[in-house]
């Protein structure tokens, strides 16, 4: 390591990497810092994707889709136990984070980045209002690296927003409480997601069946803080794995927390982004925030080349990153977090009606679209919300 760059990117998820990629692509001295001694380890994800997520970021020729991608059949199971297919267009995939992770590192540096694992960051530099670089203990020893700006893509409990004086804590219902099991042992329909609902089994969230490869299978749970105080998730998944896989062997176990919540009202300052997990950036509904972050990692990406070769790197300057996130992917998010305080409040026997109901309908008609309508009968206040959803 140098001890001067043009970027300094905390943390090598999706979205530090796709920064710093495009960060040295264009020109810029940059370093990637990941604390761990791998990236992609360890995996805290569902790990499922949406195609056209992707294609923004490799071709339709890229290993990374060409390996992953298909068209996946989804099925929701309701909490009676009944099923219903669903009527969908895209395609997904069921990624193996620990190689795509690496790919996206080995990306990085190919561009030009300096990449840098089991560093791990202990503090900021700063000097008159602006954030000038990071402090680091690497290989037993303590060292200062200068910066013309900061890249915080350090996660959930990311630690640089903190230290820039921002307010990084979400609402405790907006926390939610994931475990998740790859398991073995068991013939999986790879060529069908479940998603399982229902008080008993995933309040407040939802939980999913994902297949892999030769024969194992993601399965996993969320609940939010307050359910998660009562019955924590590994006994929501624990119950669910006894009642309906039972004999099955876990493999590798997951866990971790995810922010469901709006983005942070301020993801940047003098000197320094926030990116992904660290600035809230998740899909509120599904939890998913892979492709998200690397939107982010993207936009801030282009406000930094940007700004240092305008050699102003003032929180003024670096608010064309809140703008931009904005309008790509914040006021969908916005919406995403709406509609997750209305899927939260659906009882039982609403979504036991909807399975019905849609059941009996011919299968081009089982649609969220339809899903949503048939919710709005069952609420009908909720008619009073949909401008806010809409606008």
């Amino acid at each position: 390591m140098n001890d001067n760059y043009d970027v300094v990117v905390v943390g090598g998820g999706p979205g530090g990497c796709i920064a710093a990629k495009e960060c040295a692509e264009n020109g810029l001295k940059v370093l990637l810092l990941e604390r761990h001694r791998e990236i992609g380890i360890p995996v805290r994800c569902g790990e499922a994707v949406g195609k056209a997520g992707l294609l923004e970021f490799f071709s339709s020729d890229h290993w990374i889709v060409q390996k992953y991608v298909k068209k996946f059949n989804i099925r929701f199971v309701a909490p009676n136990g009944k099923t219903l297919d669903l009527n969908h267009e895209s395609e997904a995939a069921v990624l193996d984070r620990k190689i795509f992770d690496a790919e996206l590192g080995i990306m990085a540096a190919s561009a030009g980045a300096e990449v840098v694992t089991g560093a791990n960051v202990t503090g900021l530099i700063s000097a008159n209002g602006y954030i000038t670089g990071v402090k680091l203990e690497y290989q037993g020893k303590s060292i200062e690296i200068s910066s013309k700006i900061v890249i915080g893509a350090d996660g959930i409990e990311s630690r640089i927003g903190r230290w820039a004086g921002v307010n990084t804590s979400p609402k405790f219902a907006d926390m939610e409480s994931c475990v998740q099991y790859t398991v073995a042992g068991k013939e999986f329909d790879n060529n069908r997601m479940d998603f399982y609902f229902g008080k008993n089994i995933a309040p407040t969230g939802y939980l999913w069946v994902f297949p892999k490869t030769n024969g194992t299978a993601n399965i996993g749970v969320g609940v939010n803080g307050p359910v998660s105080k009562s019955k924590k998730a590994k006994e929501y998944l624990n119950c669910f794995i006894d009642e309906n896989f039972r004999g099955i062997s876990v493999i590798c176990t997951t866990c971790g927390g995810v922010v469901c919540a709006e983005t942070l009202e301020k993801i940047s300052g003098n000197g320094f982004m926030l990116v992904g997990d660290a600035a809230h950036q998740t899909n509120a509904v599904s939890g998913g925030g892979i492709v998200n972050a690397m939107k982010a990692g993207r936009i801030s990406a282009e406000v930094s080349v940007s700004a240092i070769r305008s050699d102003n790197v003032s929180s003024e300057k670096l608010l064309e990153y809140d703008r931009k996130w904005l309008k790509k992917q914040g006021k969908m998010n916005r919406k995403f977090y709406m509609i997750k305080g209305i899927i939260e409040n659906i009882s039982d026997d609403t979504l036991n009606s909807i399975t019905e109901k849609l059941n009996g309908q011919p299968f081009k008609k089982r649609t969220l679209i339809n899903i949503f309508k048939i919710v709005l009968l069952n609420y009908p206040k909720l008619i009073l919300e949909l401008p806010k959803l809409f606008s």
